[in-house]
């Protein structure tokens, strides 16, 4: 990026995006998501200027859980000038259930600018060894080559890494917790009448309304751990991750309480 280029972002999203944009002098160019926080296809189309250089999508986004489509995402790449790459962050990409839910990698091999951003952060359990890889046309892996430090991983990370690629058994279990975990907790909210938005990812951003704040430190207190969505700009919401059984079970007991 040079000074005065332009990023296009969904709003809400994860923040590194603009941060590094803004690093670069440029300017970050927000697209509301739709009801629902559903994407827009067409709105982030139509914020496409001769500026524009990149376009950040987060599918499943954080913090909302929501996604693009196969099809969406294609008639994205189909429609953007030559010039614009795209990249996906696909970090909760492993507990995306979606038929129609893409990670990017087969547009990839069919030649389109896409870059798809993976880390071993989220189903693997590997937040603190900070690796992550990404997936593009040779072309734009090159031009990567050119900037990135020599020693930006460890060989240890590398070795956790590479290992964790294929233990697959770990996945299908965290995988397989993780959607049985999503229903408990959209079971318990709606009898509670607490509305949620419908995720694709490991939390599920629930709507509290003007207590959001109350119910967020009185949780605090009794030691269970929330993240408060106001770094987002939604004051009334709150990101609950999806635990086990037994600590979804503690959470819903409290807010049964509580709300």
């Amino acid at each position: 990026m040079e000074e005065g280029d332009e990023i296009i972002v969904p709003e809400p999203t994860f923040s590194e995006y603009a941060f590094g944009a803004h690093l670069m002098n440029g300017a970050v160019v927000k697209v509301p998501f739709d009801e629902k926080y559903s994407y827009n296809a067409d709105n982030l189309l139509a914020a496409v200027t001769s500026k524009t250089k990149l376009i950040y999508l987060c599918s499943p986004n954080n913090p909302t859980g929501t996604y693009l489509p196969e099809a969406d995402l294609r008639r994205l790449l189909e429609r953007l000038p030559a010039r614009v790459l795209v990249v996906i962050d696909t970090a909760y990409r492993h507990y995306a259930t979606a038929s129609d839910y893409s990670d990017g990698v087969e547009l990839i091999r069919e030649g389109y600018p896409l870059l798809a951003l993976n880390t071993f952060s989220k189903i693997y359990g590997l937040a603190g060894i900070r690796v992550g890889f990404g997936i593009a046309p040779e072309s734009v892996i090159r031009t990567l080559l050119k900037v990135k430090e020599p020693f930006n991983v460890n060989a240890l990370a590398q070795a956790g890494a590479q290992a964790a690629l294929t233990d697959y058994e770990h996945i299908e279990a965290s995988r397989a917790m993780n959607e049985a975990g999503r229903e408990q907790l959209y079971s318990g909210l709606r009898k509670l009448a607490i509305p949620f938005t419908e995720s694709m990812a490991n939390y599920v951003l629930v709507e509290l309304g003007e207590e959001a704040d109350r119910i967020y430190n009185q949780l605090l207190q009794r030691g269970i751990i929330i993240r408060s969505a106001k770094g987002w700009g939604l004051h009334q919401h709150v990101r609950i991750s999806v635990g086990t059984e037994k600590e979804n079970h503690i959470l819903l007991e409290a807010l049964a309480e509580l709300v």
